[in-house]
């Protein structure tokens, strides 16, 4: 189960030098929506895994 981001993201920690703050705030929301991405798509993969578990379970139970 290959389990890598699919949305890379790099957190800065200052501004770059000659960086105006508007294009570190862009590059700051830019990243946490790729946070929020990644975040649903592990969410979404546990879900699926608890799905099959359940089944698992199940089918031992009978």
């Amino acid at each position: 189960m290959d389990m890598r981001a699919l949305y890379p993201i790099s957190l800065p920690t200052e501004r770059l030098e000659g960086e105006d703050k508007r294009t570190h705030y862009d590059v700051i929301k830019k990243n946490e929506s790729c946070l929020n991405m990644n975040f649903s798509l592990l969410a979404e993969k546990i879900y699926e895994l608890e799905i099959r578990l359940k089944l698992l379970e199940s089918a031992d139970d009978e």
